[in-house]
């Protein structure tokens, strides 16, 4: 059947192998991201390291030092008018089904980038695929 794909996998393959892909999407935001480059909470094998960067590339294309900055951003500033994304100044609906589009306006900003992406990743790989694809 033209819909079974590359892989020939059946509807609830299709729905395991999504369901595996979104939980590992979410462990390499929080662990990653969230935990080991935006607040410093542990070290990471840079085998793991570089296999959740290359992970995030792939499937969702964040930037490292983009996503940092926005979330530093929003903790320097939580919940007041430099918040980039608070429910409280911008309202729950906005920032529930407008979320994507708050974090890609955050991420624009140079300056915003610059001074709260401090201390991630930039090597080769950063610098000559991930940030230019």
């Amino acid at each position: 059947m033209l819909l079974d794909g590359l892989l020939q996998l059946n509807v609830w393959q299709m729905v395991a192998v999504t369901f595996l892909m979104t939980q590992l999407t979410i462990a390499a935001v929080t662990v990653f991201l969230h935990r080991a480059q935006a607040h410093r909470a542990l070290t990471l094998h840079p085998l793991v390291s570089h296999f959740f960067r290359f992970w995030l590339w792939l499937s969702t294309a964040i930037g490292t030092r983009q996503w940092v900055a926005v979330h530093r951003r929003h903790h320097a500033a939580c919940e007041t008018e430099g918040d980039p994304h608070s429910p409280q100044v911008l309202g729950l609906r906005k920032v529930l089904f407008q979320g994507a589009e708050l974090y890609r306006a955050a991420a624009e900003k140079p300056d915003l980038v610059e001074k709260y992406g401090k201390g991630t990743p930039d090597d080769w790989m950063q610098l000559r695929i991930y940030t230019p694809l």
